[in-house]
Order: structure tokens, then sequence, then C-alpha cells
């Protein structure tokens, strides 16, 4: 029970080092969810200390068939329970949606969210995945996500408050106080009663910061009550069923179950693996021997747990074998192309948990029947060399899930070589015919699986998350323990590794774990030892040239930054689209909207995702326009305003009529000055490249600031001569100039780096730039790009988010940092249309991190942030 819940490539990057406190605290989670995992495994061991392996495997045996399908029966009812909870979240929010889609979805978010843990992100990313898909926004996807959490703590409020003022295990009421205990029970329920006395006298909407929710209909939350309830009772149910009839009431026994569900929850264990089992066994003790209670959490877990999972993977990979047989039919399917990115990772915890199984495996003893089979039919060396083979396999299906979750096609064929031996080696060394065919059974999954594994990345190159390094060494850990438990009864001796026969199982499972350990250190010693991934590569002359054809099709001017090489290209599959993206810390910033065929644009951004999940990176898009908003949405991603981008009609454009007075005023004071105006061609600018540099270099020392680079122009010297440059002159010496971007198809005309000398007459960058426009409209330009205005463009409101609320303020109030209003008051001048430029980016609280790491990509470090002027 878990809190409910979101073939060309360029060389891979070199993320930016990470400060050494943010990297610290990446790996502060998973640490404490290994301590407590092994602080749980040492209360365990005190108990199992009192019983044997051969008890525990009696204990489960000797469970009644009729317990066996009660629990399952229970699992049942409380899985449809959990998928009534979005059911009714739907009602919630006001919108209608085929209950069996939103049942399937809310079953496989449950399912993933309950094996996996962290639900409110795992479970949440299952549902936006296909809520999104079916027209819910992100918003209304947060009412539900939050609609559904309060269900859920609802029904614990109410049961653990019950059984704790009204019948509370004895082992609590000793270990707290039968006083406190009842006060506290009756503050859970109360808490619980509060929440139906809102929906009663208050049923205007509940505000908390900006937002704003609102309280359910009283109907509503009578079901909320019941089904939280009855969700609870249930799952404690399942369990319940499993245990030996005792004199403990099931709801002196309810109070212990969510007792240690609740620090299970608390310690962020997956699952709340072994928090939950040494919970129950102190809680337990007295009324059960050890093997007893042992047995049936161990039954408990694989059905509660275990079974759910498999029947999410089975409707995953049916509806995948569905879409490869009507391939024609893909989009009408109900899962759709969403399948294909779930999926492979479903499976990845299969075969994550296929790998432990086989190391348990090999550290367990064979029954005693089978010996006998094997000792008719299998040569004692296929035996041996099974139980060796068997650690190698698991060991290589720990370490290849990672892939698979990265739907990796060398990880596909890997998985399915290890899961073939493992089929054999399970029939070899133990006759064990139920392992193979679950081993078998996953196979079939994953090769009906097949066309997800189309990424074509090094596996070596991708980052090891935290999480899954944990995981693989604490079940290898827990392998190595169980290994000593299962054999604590043979006396270890040097001999024991040279012993060979049929009925030695302890010296082949120490064999076999032994070997698994050293793979294992053999391959973090090789992670360690292996080159650092590549630097963030510039792109080649090859991809420049294909990402040129590229830019040709279309009309945008802001493509040309590709030239300056400060960012790495990434192509869709069929190279026919690309994006520019840098690197700053976890943040991996793609500059604008992707370039190519809109067809290829979904894609695209789905590699960009897979390459920063890569690496850990934070997928961010900057300066996107508004025509593709939808499609970022439909990876999740949030927005925030950055400003306003001002373009030009050139075709209306005139010094015409009062309001341009200004305008001609400035010419004419440019005209008599003496100095002229023209547009120097690309044939002649490396002739002009020195004089230029003197301009550009006295212009960075005047104003005392820096290159800046990501989104605007820097002087380099291949990157200048690509361009027209826009020339004001006299007497022969260059005083401004303006490197000019002439847009593909003459749909739009715009500038990069613009400067001049420190003694230049005043507004002769204005002049330049009223030259130049009309200069474009000579040659046919449609319109003239002035750039974007920071932060202009934002509305003030008391309802809007904080950043909108933030950025205005600094709008109106910031001239001190920076000069926000007379940039827009400057560009404003020539009368231009607006268009919004928005930053697409995961959301949450990670905002203030981005921003950070995307103005150090523009200024060059974070200290380029604070030094004042623009750089180009």
């Amino acid at each position: 029970m878990t809190v409910p819940a979101a073939p060309a490539e360029s060389a891979e990057p070199q993320v930016t080092p990470r400060a050494p406190m943010h990297w610290a605290l990446r790996w502060v989670s998973p640490a404490i969810g290994v301590a407590l995992f092994v602080a749980a495994v040492l209360v365990l061991r005190g108990e199992l200390e009192k019983v044997s392996y051969q008890e525990v495997q009696q204990s489960v045996r000797g469970l009644p068939p009729s317990a066996v399908l009660l629990s399952i029966l229970y699992t049942a009812a409380n899985y449809a329970i959990l998928c009534c909870f979005d059911l009714l979240a739907f009602r919630y929010v006001g919108r209608r949606l085929t209950d069996w889609k939103v049942a399937a979805t809310s079953f496989i978010g449950y399912a993933v969210a309950n094996n996996v843990g962290f639900a409110i992100i795992s479970g949440t990313s299952v549902r936006y995945r296909f809520y999104s898909r079916w027209g819910l926004s992100a918003q209304e996807i947060s009412r539900i996500v939050v609609f559904y959490s309060g269900t859920f703590w609802l029904g614990f409020l109410v049961l653990a408050g019950w059984s704790m003022a009204v019948d509370p295990h004895p082992g609590l009421r000793k270990l707290v106080g039968p006083t406190t205990l009842a006060v506290g029970g009756w503050a859970l329920l109360g808490s619980a009663l509060a929440y139906g006395v809102v929906a009663a006298v208050r049923p205007a909407p509940v505000r908390m910061g900006r937002w704003t929710i609102p309280v359910p209909r009283l109907r509503i939350v009578a079901w909320q009550y019941a089904l939280s309830t009855l969700d609870w009772a249930l799952a404690a149910g399942v369990l319940y069923a499993l245990l030996p009839r005792t004199e403990l009431t099931f709801w002196e026994f309810l109070s212990a179950f969510l007792a240690a569900q609740l620090l299970g929850l608390v310690s962020h264990v997956p699952g709340g693996v072994g928090v939950f089992e040494g919970t129950m066994v102190v809680l337990l003790d007295g009324y059960l021997t050890p093997g007893q209670i042992f047995s049936s959490l161990f039954l408990y877990r694989l059905i509660y747990y275990v079974l759910p999972l498999a029947a999410a993977l089975a409707i995953l990979v049916i509806d995948e074998v569905r879409l490869r047989r009507h391939h024609f039919a893909r989009w009408g399917s109900w899962f759709g192309t969403m399948s294909l990115q779930i999926a492979p990772r479903v499976l990845a915890m299969f075969i994550f948990m296929a790998g432990a199984l086989l190391l348990v495996s090999g550290a367990t003893p064979t029954e005693a029947h089978r010996l006998a089979w094997i000792d008719r039919n299998v040569p004692l060396v296929l035996v041996e060399a099974g139980y060796l083979i068997g650690s190698v396999a698991g060991v290589g299906l720990l370490i290849v899930s990672h892939g698979v979750a990265r739907r990796l096609d060398m990880a596909f064929i890997v998985a399915a070589t290890w899961l073939s031996l493992g089929i054999a080696v399970s029939l070899l060394k133990g006759a064990d015919y139920e392992e193979a065919a679950l081993l078998a059974a996953l196979l079939a999954a994953l090769v009906a699986s097949r066309p997800a594994f189309d990424r074509k990345a090094d596996f070596w190159a991708a980052r090891f998350s935290p999480g899954w390094t944990f995981g693989v060494v604490a079940v290898v850990g827990a392998a190595v323990w169980l290994g000593f438990f299962a054999f604590k009864h043979v006396e270890y001796s040097d001999e024991l590794w040279w012993r060979f026969a049929l009925r030695q199982d302890a010296p082949r499972a120490l064999r076999a774990t032994m070997l698994a350990v050293v793979l294992m250190l053999a391959f973090g010693v090789l992670r360690l030892l292996r080159p650092a991934p590549p630097t963030l590569m510039p792109p080649t002359d090859e991809e420049i040239a294909v990402a040129e054809g590229l830019i040709a099709g279309q009309t945008s001017t802001v493509p040309y930054l590709v030239h300056l090489r400060d960012k790495t290209l990434l192509f869709s599959e069929e190279r026919d689209a690309f994006l520019m993206y840098a690197v700053h810390g976890r943040t991996w910033v793609a500059m604008g909207d992707p370039v190519g065929d809109p067809r290829a644009v979904t894609g695209l951004i789905r590699r960009f995702f897979e390459r920063c999940d890569d690496y850990g990176g934070v997928p961010v898009f900057y300066q996107v326009g508004k025509e593709k908003l939808h499609q970022y949405a439909d990876f999740g991603l949030a927005f925030a305003k950055l400003g306003e981008e001002a373009c030009v009609d050139l075709h209306s454009f005139s010094l015409d009529g009062a309001e341009n007075k200004p305008f001609r005023l400035v010419l004419n004071r440019f005209g008599r000055s003496g100095m002229t105006f023209r547009v120097a061609p690309v044939d002649e600018v490396p002739a002009l490249l020195p004089r230029l540099r003197e301009v550009s270099d006295a212009w960075l020392l005047e104003k005392r600031t820096s290159e800046k680079s990501f989104s605007l122009g820097f002087f380099a010297e291949d990157y200048v001569r690509r361009f027209p440059v826009a020339l004001v002159e006299e007497e022969g010496r260059i005083v401004a100039f303006a490197t000019v971007w002439p847009g593909p198809r003459n749909a739009e005309l715009s500038v990069d780096l613009m400067r001049y000398l420190p003694d230049a007459p005043r507004n002769v960058m204005e002049a330049l730039l009223l030259n130049l426009m009309l200069w474009g409209r000579a040659e046919g330009y449609a319109r003239f790009n002035l750039g974007m205005a920071p932060l202009s463009g934002l509305e003030p409101s008391p309802v809007a988010p904080v950043w909108t609320r933030i950025g205005s303020f600094l709008f109106q109030r910031g001239e001190s940092l920076y000069n926000f209003q007379g940039l827009r008051t400057y560009k404003d001048k020539f009368h231009p249309s607006w268009e919004p430029r928005y930053l697409a980016y995961p959301g949450g609280l990670a905002l203030p991190i981005i921003t950070a790491d995307v103005s150090a990509l523009i200024a060059g470090g974070y200290r380029g942030i604070f030094r004042r002027g623009r750089g180009g």
C-alpha cells in the first residue's frame, strides 16, 4: 500500500561538473533508504536467528490453499477499489472519460508505484502519460492527483484512529500507553471528520497560497470515506488471511498493520521492503512463530505486490502486440505510443527481479526430491556449472535492466541472452521448472515488446543513478545474507570451497554467491576506471551542412546560432530535424524550437528527453514560440513566459507620417554627419575582420562586459565571416557594425552582434537599424526581428504564478539590474508586433535553479550574470 501518485546521434556530452554539495545531496536520499533497509535487516536478523530456512519452507507449504485464494481475492478487490479513486477524481474535476480507460491507467499506476516507491512521482508520471494524451490539462491532472492522494490518507486516518482509540494492538498499548494511544486515535478520527465538516459548511473553494482547491460535494466526500476505508481494510485483509488464526482480533492486527505501513512509507524504501516486515515481526511476536510470520510476509509480498505488477506488464505487452499487429492503427490505440514508453520500464523492473531471483536461487538449497531426478539425468559437472552460470546471468540481468529501461537495442539482445541462459541453468542446477517458466514468460514479454527497443545509444556512457546502484548492492547483499541464513547449520571451513558432490548445496551456494560478489566488484571497478564520457562536442562540418539544409526550409533566423558551434546538435532518426543544446550543471537547455520537418518534432523531443535521462539531466527548452507549446505539454513540461519578441513588418514600414518624424530626424542627422551606411556582402567580410575586431574589443572594454554565448552571438571570426555585415563608416573608418542574419526565402531579417566605437555619435545604432530596415524592405524581406524584450508582457496579478509576479516586479522596478523597460521602450518605437517567448521546463520548484543555469550559459558562468551590459 503506497501513497498514490508523472539513426544518427551527435556525440555524447560531458555534463558540467556539479557543485560538491549538490552532488552529495543527490545521494543523501538513496543513502538514507539503504541505511533504513540495512537497519531493518539487522532487526530481522535477530528474529531470524530463532528460525531455520527449512522451517520457513514448511510454513509456506503448510498454508491452506483457501487462505492463499482468499488473499488473492482480497488483492483483486483492493486494486478495484484503488481504481475507483481515479474514477471518483474524474467526477470531482468534472471530466468524462471512458471508465475502463481510467481504471486501466489507474491500475498500472498503482502497480508500478507500489513496487517502485516514491509514488507521488512514479504513479503520477504514469497517469500523466495517459491522461494528457486523452485531452486532460496539466492543471486537471494535478487536481486529480491531489484528490486521490487525499482520499488515500482519509481512510488511513479513519481506520488508524478507530483502531487506536477502540481496540489497539497490545504491543502498541504497552509501548505508547493506553491513554496516549486513545488520545492520538481520537485526534486522528477528529482530523478525518474535519474534512467532512469543511465540505458541509464551506462549499467555497479553499485557497492555499496561489492554489485554489474546490471543495468536493458531500456526495463525493461520502464516497471518499467509504472507498478509502475499504481500501485500507482490504489491504490489511490480504496479510491477515495468510496468517494462522490466533487470539489477535482483526482490529488489533489492523493497528499493527497501519503502523508498519506508515513506517514503510516514511522510510521511502521501495514498497517499504524490510521496514514493514521488521515492524510486523516485532508486533506479531508472541502470537505466531517466526517461521509462520516470515512465510506469511513472503507470500504477502508476492500476492499484493508482484502479481499486480505482472498483470500491469501483461496489459502493456498485450497492447504492444496489438500495436505490432495493427501497425497502421497505431494512433488509434487507447495506449498508443505511451505503451512503448512505459512497457520497457516495467520490463526493466521484472528483469531486475529476475536477476535477484537467480541470485537467490543460487544461494539456497535444492529440494531433496529434485536432487533425485538430477542424480539420474544430469551430470554433476553441469549442475556445478549451472550454479556459476546462474550467478553470472543474475548479475548480468541486474546490470542490463538499466539499459532496458532506456530502450537500448543492445540491452534487448543482452537481456534476452541472459534470460535464455537463466532458463537453461534453472533446469540444470535444480530442476526448477517454476523458475524456468517465470523466466520464459518474461522472455516472451520482452520479445513481444521488441519494437520499443529502438535506441542505439552507448550503454556504458549513461549515468547509473544512485537509486539503481544502491538497489543492485542491496540485492547482492541480500543474496549473500540469505545464503548464510539458509546454511547457518553448516560449519564453515576452507574445504567447502573445493567440495564437489551432488548433495553439497552449501559449497555450491558459497561459490555461486562469491562469484556474484566478484562480478559486481569488477563491474564497479571498470566503471570507476572507464574514461570520462567525451566532452561537449561542437558540431562537425557534416552536421553543419545537414543543419543548413534544414534551416533553409523554414523562416526563422534564430537557428543561425548553430554556426557559433558552442552547442551540440541532436538530429532526428531520419535526420530531417534537429535541435541544438548546451549543458550547465544538471540543466540541459535546447535553444529555441526544433528545426526541420514538423512531423519529426515529437520524436526529436523524445530523443532529447532520453538523452537527458541517460545523464540525469533536466530537459529545458529556451525561447520557444507558442506554436509548439502543445507538443512540449505532451511531455509534461510546464511553461514560464520569458518575454516578448519584437518583429517589424517591413512591407508596411515607412518613414512617412508624424509618428515617424523622430526616425527622419535621426537619418537626417546621420546624413549631415558625413557617415555612410552599407551592407558588406559575405565575400567582403574576411578582409574586414581585423577592423571589426578593433570595434568589438573597444565596445567590450567601454561596456566593461564580456562576450555572451548560447542565445547571443560572440565575436568569432569563423562565425562573423558567414554573414553579411551592416557597416557605418566615416572616411573609411568603421564606426559601428552589426552582423546580419538574412533569413531563408526572404521571410525574416535580423541582426546579432551590434557594436560601435566609444566615440561614435549618439543614435548611431538607431540609424544603422533604420537604414538596415530600409535595405531589407528594398531586398524584399517580409519582417525585421528586433529580438526579445525580457520579462515584458507579464501581467501582474494576485493569482498569477510566482514567476510571473517576480518577473513583472523586476520589469517594473529592476532597472538597477537590467534596462528591462528601456529595452522594451526602445524597440516599441519601431511599431513592432510582439510575440511571446517561453521557457518549457519540467515544473515544480526547480525554476530558480534552471533560470540560474540558463543565465550562466548565456553569460559564460555565474559571475558573468552580474556584469552589467549586453554582450552583443
